[in-house]
């Protein structure tokens, strides 16, 4: 079972809800303990719809949010404060201890960055190095997946007003990847993804994505020449790589309901990549090449890339102390394995 390939220096915290009750199953060192009626899914729904309004804001412009920094530090803590005494708080007395933490969240739960739940004094990331999973069975499948045998690097990126720095971004990963394959803006079509990106060990792709909660299988990355689906994601052969979808926005152009960014996630992990790193809301560009260049300066020093993204997490946020840009990025799937350069 699950319990006994877990690695023991992991616990894996499993969300479910019954109805309107959240409870959760967390394991470790092959035992399980089951915490009940943590809050209702309604509760932490109101509170996500006020969060989404906090990350929100900060589209309104640098001028406003320089001037309002300190009221919207303060606001977005309080939001993160009373979600981690709803969520995480009552799971701690099982997580003593325990420093590696793997998250499988349920429904809404999807959307929030538990890295960056505030427990009074600090955000979680502090304490924890979190990742996350789609579902326990997929973390297991992740963990033993066996290290890509490949070398090769791929970055494509497509800029456009809404995300101008993709240029930017770019650059910062090729620095540390300097024998990397570029394709940006006309060159990064859909015929280069589907045929360019076997036997690689890394795979960056900036550009906006597109989450359908109707029909996940249709949520896409938009690319050069159009919208490269999940359902075609799940064709490419990705056999271990390390996947980053850099540009995805969700949050609040389009509220969620909970399991779309599988459309996505379920889609590159099925075609054999070990671990993925998305976004939960759109951030500024300038934050996130800065994320994306401390992240691959970390996993060329061999860092696993848990660690190598908590690292980065905690770099920028000694720059940007607000969550909104340093907490929007997620790691799901492997967390230790090291890749090879």
């Amino acid at each position: 079972g699950v319990l006994d390939q877990l690695p023991c220096e992991v616990a894996l915290v499993s969300y479910y809800a019954v109805g309107d009750e959240l409870m959760a199953f967390v394991s470790q060192n092959g035992e399980m303990q089951v915490v009940r009626q943590l809050c209702r899914m309604s509760e932490v729904q109101g509170l996500l719809g006020r969060l989404n309004v906090q990350w929100g804001r900060f589209r309104v412009g640098p001028e406003f949010v320089g001037q309002h920094l300190p009221a919207l530090t303060q606001s977005t803590q309080r939001l993160l404060g009373s979600l981690y005494e709803w969520v995480f708080a009552p799971l701690e007395p099982c997580l003593a201890g325990m420093e590696k933490v793997s998250i499988v969240p349920h429904g809404i739960l999807h959307h929030l960055p538990f890295h960056a739940l505030f427990d009074g004094q600090d955000y979680l990331l502090e304490r924890f190095e979190i990742a996350y999973a789609p579902s326990a069975t997929i973390f297991v499948l992740c963990q033993n997946r066996p290290p890509t045998p490949f070398t090769q690097t791929v970055v494509m990126g497509v800029s456009d007003p809404l995300i101008p720095a993709v240029g930017e971004e770019v650059a910062a990963v090729a620095r540390h990847h300097p024998d990397a394959i570029i394709y940006t803006d006309e060159q990064a079509t859909l015929d280069i993804l589907q045929t360019q990106t076997a036997e690689i060990a890394r795979l960056h792709l900036a550009c906006h994505g597109s989450f359908r909660a109707d029909n996940p299988m249709f949520s896409a990355l938009k690319l050069y020449d159009g919208w490269f689906t999940a359902a075609q994601a799940i064709q490419l052969n990705l056999d271990g790589a390390f996947v980053t979808l850099s540009g995805c926005e969700t949050g609040l152009s389009q509220i969620l309901n909970g399991d779309e960014i599988l459309g996505l996630t379920r889609a590159f992990l099925g075609a054999g990549a070990s671990t993925l790193l998305v976004s939960l809301w759109l951030v500024q560009d300038n934050t996130t090449a800065s994320l994306m260049s401390e992240l691959y300066q970390n996993l060329q020093q061999h860092h696993p890339p848990a660690a190598a993204l908590r690292h980065a997490q905690r770099t920028l946020k000694a720059a940007y102390p607000h969550p909104y840009y340093w907490a929007p990025f997620v790691l799901v799937g492997q967390r230790y394995v090291e890749h090879q350069n």
